[in-house]
């Protein structure tokens, strides 16, 4: 049995790997373009520097970093470029030759590029290849990854109840370990995915830049939860199946239906002006604690509850703490799982 969870596993993961192979492919592309656009711009920098008239000066800066500034009076642009060695370097163009048509920051990675329109005949772009880069973007995207694969592995005792349940009775181990050995495999195949995706999330970052993660004291309560929401989700599928022998399948792909659903609905009937729907949708939100997704936001805002100070006091709960949630999260993975436990044991073959 546990051989059997574990080739699903397998398959899981192989898939997976396939898939971030082919957005490796794609990263491989975006640098080839990124190299040509960097060849074109120190082309740029290179004939800037020719022109008649521009000043160029060097210096050693206390950092140790060498910062080179350019002056071109014939086109009112002023450069700086601010190497920083192995730590990348930082360029600032400045002047009536630099066309943007708004302000904007984009980052990718450790690479930022910020555009800054000072006047409407010429602004300030700035590109920076050591950005600072939060480590729980990795976890954030692992984390909806591993929501995925949870999905797909989630009700393995609905899987076991179709056929062949007589036989799986007959086996020489009691009920709960072998619901328990199944959570376990497919446990480690929901981390296994994770530490794919970052794998793959710092290799690709890399081959624009090497990547500067900086970690903060909310870092690794946000790592428990971008691991357990995974996991009480897989928990929670796995409950509402774990009795069923057929359409269970159904029961599970309409699991996000509901969970991405529902939320909004509640917020809806809270912000109306009727008593009836206000309360339906107060109490609708509380009922949110029991859904795993609700509990992944990242930061530590909380989310849209002015209209009612229930509602409002729910999601603050929520945005506190970090750690707050991941200790709720942990007690979902408890509970569903106990459920699924005592469903199990109820059933007849």
């Amino acid at each position: 049995m546990y051989y059997v969870e574990w080739l699903r596993v397998r398959k899981v993961l192989l898939v997976l790997a396939i898939i971030l192979g082919v957005f490796f492919l794609f990263a491989m592309i975006a640098r080839i373009a990124v190299s040509a656009e960097i060849g074109r711009t120190q082309t740029w920098i290179v004939n800037e520097s020719n022109k008649p008239g521009t000043r160029i000066a060097h210096e050693r800066l206390a950092d140790g970093a060498m910062q080179t500034t350019i002056d071109v009076p014939s086109d009112h642009d002023h450069i700086v470029i601010v190497d920083n060695g192995w730590k990348g370097k930082t360029v600032t163009v400045s002047g009536e030759g630099v066309q943007t048509d708004q302000t904007h920051n984009v980052q990718i990675g450790s690479i930022g590029v910020h555009s800054i329109r000072s006047s409407p005949h010429g602004g300030t772009v700035v590109v920076d290849t050591d950005e600072p880069m939060s480590i729980r973007t990795l976890f954030a995207v692992a984390a909806l990854v591993a929501f995925i694969i949870a999905t797909t592995l989630s009700g393995p005792l609905a899987k076991e109840n179709t056929n062949h349940l007589e036989v799986v009775w007959t086996k020489p181990l009691s009920r709960e370990r072998m619901a328990l050995g199944m959570f376990g495999v497919d446990a480690i195949g929901m981390l296994a995915s994770m530490a794919l995706t970052i794998v793959f999330l710092v290799v690709c970052t890399a081959l624009f830049e090497l990547p500067r993660f900086v970690v903060d004291a909310q870092t690794w309560p946000v790592l428990a939860l971008c691991v357990l929401a995974p996991f009480a989700w897989y928990a929670l599928l796995t409950a509402v199946s774990a009795s069923l022998k057929r359409g269970w399948g159904a029961v599970i792909g309409l699991g996000w239906l509901a969970a991405l659903i529902l939320p909004g609905i509640a917020f809806g009937l809270a912000s109306a002006e009727m008593p009836l729907f206000h309360y339906l949708g107060v109490v609708l939100s509380w009922l949110m604690l029991l859904n795993p997704i609700t509990y992944i936001h990242l930061s530590g805002s909380t989310a849209p509850g002015d209209a009612d100070p229930a509602f409002g006091y729910m999601y603050g709960f929520l945005g506190s703490s970090a750690t707050v949630r991941a200790a709720m999260l942990l007690g979902l993975v408890i509970l569903y799982s106990a459920l699924s436990l005592f469903q199990w044991r109820r059933l007849e073959a």
